[in-house]
C-alpha cells in the first residue's frame, strides 16, 4: 500500500456457505500479510480492498480443498481380481475424486522380482490413476492402496494368480483351505510358506488446483 496514499486495507472471503477466517498483520512498512483460515473446502470469492475500492485483481477465486478422506478413493478393474498369469491383465483404477488433496501411494507385495508397479493418469488434472504391476509368476500378490496414509476401502486386496485355469476354478469353488476367496489360506496351501517377497511401491500427490 506504499502507493496507495491513506486508506484501509480490507480482506473477506466467502466459501459456498460459511465465511472464512481473514487475519491481516501489518508490517509497518507498507506491506501486509494475510492469514486465511477457511471453514469448508470449496470456492471461495476472496475481496481486497484499500480505501473502499477493490485492489486491482479483486475479487479473486479460490478454490479449496477439504481434508483427506480416503473413504471416497474407489479401486475397481482386473488386477485386484485373481486368475491366470498367461492372460492376467494387471490394470486397476484408483478414483480419487471427492476425495480431498492428497497423497495416493500403492504398495504391492509378490513374488520376488516378479513384477513392477506403474501409475499414470491421462492429464494433469485428471483424479483417475491408472496402475497396474504386469505379474510374470504366478504367486499371492497383496496390493494396498493408502491415501494420505490411511487406506481405502477394500484395501489391501489379496490377489491369487494361477498358472491354469483349473487352479483358479478349485480357488473358486473353496477347494482350497479356508473357503471360497480365501487367498491367505490358499496362498500357504497352494504356493507353500518358502516364497522369497519383494515389495513395489509408486506415490501420486493430488493438489488443491486440480479438484
Amino acid at each position: 500500500t506504499r502507493k496507495g496514499g491513506p486508506g484501509e486495507l480490507t480482506a473477506h472471503c466467502m466459501g459456498p456457505h460459511k465465511m472464512a477466517h481473514c487475519e491481516l498483520y501489518d508490517h509497518r512498512d507498507g506491506t501486509f500479510t494475510l492469514y486465511l483460515k477457511p471453514q469448508e473446502g470449496g470456492r471461495h470469492l476472496l475481496t481486497i480492498k484499500y480505501g473502499g475500492d477493490h485492489i486491482p485483481g479483486s475479487p479473486y477465486t479460490l478454490r479449496i480443498a477439504g481434508a483427506p478422506d480416503a473413504s471416497k478413493v474407489r479401486v475397481y478393474g482386473p488386477g485386484i481380481e485373481p486368475g491366470v498369469l498367461a492372460v492376467y491383465q494387471s490394470r486397476f483404477i484408483c478414483d480419487t475424486r471427492g476425495a480431498g488433496a492428497g497423497q495416493l501411494t500403492v504398495r504391492i507385495r509378490g513374488p520376488k522380482g516378479a513384477f513392477r508397479v506403474e501409475m499414470q493418469r491421462e492429464s494433469q488434472k485428471d483424479r483417475t490413476i491408472l496402475c497396474k504391476y504386469d505379474p510374470t509368476e504366478p504367486g499371492d500378490y497383496r496390493i494396498e492402496v493408502k491415501w494420505s496414509g490411511e487406506h481405502v476401502p477394500g484395501s489391501p486386496f489379496m490377489v491369487m494368480i494361477f498358472d491354469t485355469q483349473e487352479e483358479l476354478t478349485r480357488f473358486i469353488q473353496g477347494q482350497y483351505s479356508g473357503g471360497p476367496g480365501n487367498a491367505a489360506a490358499a496362498a500357504s496351501d497352494y504356493f507353500g510358506d518358502g516364497v522369497m517377497y519383494g515389495t513395489g511401491q509408486m506415490s501420486w500427490r493430488g493438489s488443491t488446483h486440480e479438484l
